[in-house]
């Protein structure tokens, strides 16, 4: 097993009474919400689940712990410390990977590029991207472009790169979405594996029921928007790996889809 140790702790992240609008407010009108009154605690090292149809807030939420945008009322906190911009802690990882590579560099490079901008030496960013690598099942293809690359391929190169630079929470907004149905599963599968040997926080969009119960030690269900909020909270007490076929996983499939059939 690849020996990765993350160099930060994970700080449970305290979410009270968040609203977000992205609209000027109106006398004597209701402002117009994309979330509100969401309140949560996410705990370090948790893989927690966001699911939600589409267009209820569900990557707004996860911007808004990004901090690459601001709340309208309420409070985001990462440990004591409310969240208001961006931070090195965190990290996002997209749907499209292609946007956040850059196309003439290779695997290798792609994966140093924060290294770089922090100014670590060629030899101790050789080690580290070699790591990550390895550890997202790359070995081999380092000096790849990213063009002869595919689509699972891409999101893993992309995954290295975050986890390169040690972030101690995972943002991760449907970064399986564009892939066909065995990659998916897949990259589910990896993803798994890297979470527990890296010990990050992991909070994960999606509106797949199915991928929020095979990954998830929490979901929390969130509310068709506008003015979402999150309605419920689903422990998920399974071992991993989890097969859809187990009638434990049936059960939960059909409670949490309920929600939905209301």
């Amino acid at each position: 097993m690849i020996n990765v140790q993350p160099l930060r702790q994970s700080e449970p992240i305290h979410i009270e009474n968040l609203r977000k609008s992205f609209h000027a407010p109106v006398a004597n009108k209701e402002p117009h919400y994309i979330i509100k009154d969401i309140n949560l605690t996410i705990k370090g090292g948790e893989f927690f689940i966001l699911l939600g149809p589409s267009g209820c807030g569900k990557s707004t939420l996860l911007n808004l712990i990004a901090g690459f945008i601001g709340k309208t009322e309420g409070k985001i906190a990462l440990g004591g410390k409310e969240i208001q911009r961006p931070g090195s802690e965190r990290a996002m990882v997209f749907q499209q990977a292609d946007a956040s590579l850059f196309p003439w560099l290779t695997v290798r490079e792609n994966v140093e590029f924060g290294l770089k901008m922090k100014k670590l030496k060629k030899a101790e960013r050789h080690e580290i991207s070699s790591r990550y690598i390895e550890l997202v099942g790359l070995g081999g293809h380092a000096d790849k472009l990213p063009k002869e690359l595919s689509g699972g391929m891409k999101q893993r190169v992309q995954l290295a790169r975050v986890l390169a630079n040690d972030p101690a929470i995972l943002l991760m907004d449907e970064p399986f979405g564009a892939l066909d149905a065995m990659t998916r599963r897949t990259m589910q599968k990896e993803l798994i594996r890297i979470w527990r040997q890296t010990n990050k926080t992991v909070i994960f969009v999606t509106h797949d029921i199915q991928e929020a119960i095979l990954l998830g030690q929490r979901v929390g269900v969130m509310s068709v928007g506008p003015s979402s909020q999150i309605t419920d909270l689903h422990d998920i007490p399974l071992e991993y790996p989890r097969d859809l076929s187990d009638p434990k996983v049936l059960e939960l499939l059909g409670t949490i889809q309920n929600h939905f059939d209301e």
